[in-house]
């Protein structure tokens, strides 16, 4: 006789599935070569994880009993089933053998979404969302994310440390999660390469994710997912970029002319001969000061150029920096930058 239980419990993906296996003579006469092979079928695949079949158990006396012990990594969702074959001779020396079927369900202890916004200067803020869908809690050892090749990335799911605290403490203060409850993990990816980066800004491939737990039990288990993907957004031929000259605070005030640095990157393949001038009734509230055109000189393939210009803000508070036009003179390509930046703009009684 074959003993296993009739029920296995949550069976749950990533987890080592492991049982244990008696054989026990009822028989009132003992049997000889006694040799048990046990497999693991899924509806793609087959395992063998135990095979005593070609080294037999010499004698199996009646009322004694043969144990085994199998594990596996559960690697696949969906049914599985545990194939026991048991063969032996009986005493008149024929070949005997009978094979019992243990049916369970594998299901995912855990439901992973995630959420992405592509940022201007090649940045990518990814959100993913881990939800305990297993009916027990869980703790979490390692929540780790791990970039393709292109990107470099860091965690922003910690404290920032103070001066008395030795090292930095997670955002959600332990890792336990409860059924069904929520946790929204944040990392920001860059370009790993800043000087060619235009594979990273049309790649899709971000990276995976790494997550290792343990059941309330004690039980390790471990999930890999598929490379994280996006869209990955249309790489125009040119790229503008503001920033700010000088560091710290800035402080803009109304009717007081303030610069603004603008980066242009060329990602083309060709040499462009750049011209940028001003587009005034697009402009709104923030007027440029000084010329309205200039020459910003040849910019080669993957390279930038610097310039700085000079506005004149005409109303206080939120306003949009915009209304700049750049042209190729070579080729004849032109950009409208119809939005550079928002900015705040301070009364004189502020």
């Amino acid at each position: 006789m074959l003993k296993l239980p009739s029920a296995f419990g949550n069976i749950y993906l990533g987890e080592n599935f492991s049982t244990f296996i008696s054989i026990n003579n009822e028989s009132p006469f003992a049997v000889q070569q006694v040799g048990v092979k046990i497999e693991l079928q899924t509806s793609s695949q087959r395992f063998v994880l135990s095979d005593s079949t070609t080294a037999p158990h010499t004698a199996l006396e009646t009322q004694a009993t043969y144990d085994t012990t199998v594990s596996h990594e559960i690697k696949e969702l969906g049914v599985h089933i545990l194939v026991c074959s048991v063969h032996y001779n009986a005493p008149d020396g024929r070949k005997r053998h009978f094979r019992k079927f243990y049916k369970f369900q594998v299901s995912n202890p855990l439901a992973v979404k995630t959420k992405l916004n592509n940022m201007i200067d090649g940045r990518v803020f990814l959100e993913a969302q881990l939800q305990n869908v297993s009916a027990g809690p869980m703790f979490l050892e390692r929540m780790k994310f791990e970039p393709s090749e292109h990107f470099q990335f860091e965690d922003l799911n910690q404290c920032v440390a103070s001066k008395d605290e030795s090292r930095e403490a997670s955002v959600f203060g332990d890792s336990f999660i409860h059924p069904q409850d929520v946790r929204q993990y944040l990392y920001m990816l860059s370009p790993r390469s800043s000087d060619n980066d235009r594979i990273s800004r049309t790649t899709n491939a971000l990276g995976k994710l790494d997550i290792v737990w343990r059941s309330y039990m004690g039980d390790l288990g471990r999930l890999q997912t598929s490379q994280l993907t996006r869209k990955a957004p249309m790489l125009e031929d040119l790229e503008v970029q503001p920033f700010w000259i000088s560091e710290g605070p800035v402080r803009i005030m109304l009717e007081q002319p303030f610069k603004l640095g603008i980066r242009i990157k060329n990602h083309s393949s060709d040499n462009m001969k750049l011209v940028l001038s001003s587009i005034k009734t697009k402009m709104g509230s923030v007027l440029l000061s000084g010329l309205g055109s200039r020459q910003l000189g040849e910019v080669g393939p993957n390279q930038s150029t610097d310039t700085q210009i000079e506005f004149f803000p005409l109303t206080p508070g939120l306003q949009r920096v915009g209304g700049l036009r750049v042209m190729d003179l070579l080729s004849g390509y032109t950009k409208d930058i119809d939005h550079i930046c928002d900015i705040f703009v301070l009364s004189q009684s502020e």
